[in-house]
């Protein structure tokens, strides 16, 4: 009796038919038969033509949604950080280009920073009273409501590097503007690698800072040190619970960025007290944990 050749299983035969849909420029059939291996197994030898296939369709949120779960691996070669980079591109996401060039090694950084560039000089010419109006309201953040702040907010990734610098500055030290976004703003400035000066207002004084020498909040240990102390010390008793604390703290430690160091030498201290203090009990930081309630509440207003 002959033997019956098996054939490849689906998943396969969508990931080969995608891959040659994708060689001949039919971009609408290689997304939907790699849209389809893709949710069998979310790897990057997957993701990578599914990428490409969807920057094909000009679908570039939906490229960006499969790019950013192997963001490391896309980085690592010139042709996979092209993708990447075309994605950002196509989304008018600037800040994010740039944040992901910032990345790379200084001698690949230069190639992509000039397509970045170019890109600006090109929505520059196309939607200049739309950047102008969005720096003018951005510039001047606190006098609007909250729900205005986060719509405008939103809205930063337009901005080329010298409107975004444009912009921030003027917010790093208007305490109308929640904390929350003053360190998204001097974290966006120190990503798009702005070298000047700026006045910032942390949360016991007002210090200047040059944001392309700050390590970045992506890349600040000591707030992930202080969760992995709180998340040890609060073990395995009640993890609801647990999981809501870390992750208040989560955020609250975040609001100190980029004195956490400054304001807490002390990490294991600083964790008691925490605890000490969610327990209803006074600690040395009551009065750094009551700053950190009320701009917590800013968020939810």
């Amino acid at each position: 009796m002959a033997k019956m050749v098996s054939l490849p299983d689906n998943e396969n035969r969508h990931f080969v038919i995608g891959e040659k849909a994708l060689q001949k420029g039919n971009f609408a059939s290689a997304a939907a038969h790699l849209e389809k291996a893709y949710e069998a197994e979310q790897n990057f030898a997957i993701a990578r033509p599914l990428a490409a296939s969807l920057n094909g369709l000009k679908q570039y949120h939906e490229s960006l949604n499969v790019i950013l779960p192997h963001y490391k691996t896309f980085l690592e070669t010139d042709a996979d950080t092209q993708l990447a980079l075309d994605a950002w591109l196509g989304t008018l996401n600037f800040v994010m280009a740039r944040t992901m060039v910032r990345e790379l090694e200084p001698e690949r950084r230069q190639h992509f920073l000039k397509q970045i560039e170019k890109a600006e000089e090109v929505v520059l010419k196309q939607r200049g009273e739309q950047i102008a109006d969005l720096v003018r309201k951005l510039s001047h953040l606190g006098g609007f409501s909250r729900q205005e702040q986060q719509d405008l907010f939103s809205q930063v990734g337009l901005l080329p590097k010298a409107q975004l610098i444009e912009a921030a500055v003027p917010d790093l030290t208007d305490l109308s503007v929640p904390v929350a976004m003053r360190v998204s703003l001097l974290d966006l400035l120190t990503n798009v690698g702005y070298d000047q000066p700026v006045q910032y207002q942390a949360y016991d004084r007002q210090e200047t800072l040059i944001p392309s020498e700050l390590p970045g909040m992506a890349e600040e240990t000591a707030g992930p040190q202080i969760l992995a102390r709180l998340q040890e010390a609060l073990g395995d008793d009640d993890q609801e619970l647990g999981k809501a604390l870390v992750q208040m703290a989560r955020v609250q430690v975040a609001f100190l960025y980029p004195d956490i160091e400054r304001l807490i030498p002390d990490q294991a201290a600083f964790v008691q007290a925490y605890l000490d203090h969610h327990q209803g009990k006074a600690t040395g930081f009551d009065k750094l944990f009551a700053w950190q309630a009320a701009e917590t509440a800013k968020l939810s207003e």
